[in-house]
C-alpha cells in the first residue's frame, strides 16, 4: 500500500518511549545537579586548610577582599572570621548556587571557604546573625561568594565600640564614669562651694571607674569574653 494504515497500538508505545526518553534525561540532569550540590555542601563543611590551597582568579575584582579589610569589619562589628567546617547554621541554597556558578566561571574547583558571621553561628572550640561566605583565593586574598540574614542594626558598630580593643574598653569606661558623676544633681551631694564640690566628682569619677573596671573584667573572664581584636580569627570561644 502506498500510505500504510496506522497502527495505534505502537503508536502509544512510541509516545511512551519518547517521554520516558525525556523523562530520563530530565531525571539524570537533576542527579548530577544534586550531587554536585551535596559535594559543595561536603566542601562547606569539611574545609581544607589553608595550607592545602590553591590560588584561584577571581571572575570580578569588586568582590574580592584583602585580609586586613575583613579583619577591620570583624572588629568593628564583633564577628569571627573561621572556616566554614565550624558553621553550625544552614546553608541557603542561593550560596550553593553562587559556588558552583563560580566554579563554573572560573573553572576551578572551591577548597577553601571562610565565613564572616556572629561568634553565636559557630561551633567554637574550647582552648581549656549575619553570615558572609568567602573563597579563599590564596595569598590573603578573599571572593564574596555570598551573604544571607539581615542587616546589622544600626546602633550595632556602637555597642560593638568598647570591646573592639583594651584601649577602646578604657577610653569607654572613663567616659561613663564621668558622665555619670558629672550628672549627678548638687542637691544630692551636699557640699557648700563649687571646688569641693568638684573634687566630690572627680573622686566619685575615680572609684566608680575602680569599681566597674574589677566587676566588668571579671564579668568578661567569668563569661570568656574577650576583646575583637584578639579573637576576630580565632576557633576558640574562651580566649
Amino acid at each position: 500500500m502506498l500510505f500504510p494504515r496506522i497502527n495505534l497500538e505502537k503508536e502509544l508505545h512510541n509516545v511512551k518511549r519518547r517521554q520516558a526518553a525525556a523523562f530520563d534525561q530530565a531525571l539524570q540532569v537533576l542527579e548530577q545537579s544534586a550531587n554536585r550540590d551535596r559535594y559543595v555542601l561536603q566542601r562547606l563543611q569539611s574545609s581544607a586548610t589553608e595550607e592545602e590551597t590553591t590560588s584561584l582568579i577571581a571572575p570580578d575584582a569588586e568582590n574580592v577582599f584583602t585580609l586586613e579589610q575583613i579583619k577591620t569589619i570583624c572588629i568593628r562589628y564583633r564577628l569571627r572570621f573561621l572556616d566554614s567546617k565550624y558553621f553550625k547554621s544552614e546553608y541557603p541554597y542561593e550560596a550553593v548556587l553562587r559556588i558552583n556558578e563560580f566554579e563554573r566561571q572560573t573553572g576551578n574547583k572551591i577548597e577553601h571557604f571562610k565565613i564572616v558571621a556572629p561568634d553565636q553561628l559557630f561551633n567554637l572550640e574550647n582552648i581549656n546573625k549575619d553570615p558572609l561566605l568567602f573563597a579563599d583565593l590564596g595569598n590573603d586574598r578573599f571572593y564574596l561568594l555570598h551573604k544571607w540574614g539581615n542587616d546589622l542594626a544600626w546602633y550595632k558598630r556602637m555597642l560593638a565600640w568598647p570591646l573592639q580593643s583594651f584601649t577602646n574598653y578604657f577610653v569607654a569606661l572613663w567616659a561613663v564614669c564621668f558622665l555619670g558623676s558629672f550628672m549627678l544633681p548638687s542637691s544630692i551631694l551636699h557640699v557648700f562651694n563649687a571646688e569641693s564640690e568638684v573634687y566630690l566628682r572627680i573622686w566619685f569619677t575615680i572609684h566608680l571607674f575602680i569599681g566597674l573596671m574589677g566587676t566588668t573584667l571579671w564579668l568578661g573572664l567569668s563569661y570568656d569574653k574577650s576583646f575583637s581584636n584578639l579573637n576576630w580569627n580565632l576557633k576558640y570561644y574562651n580566649y
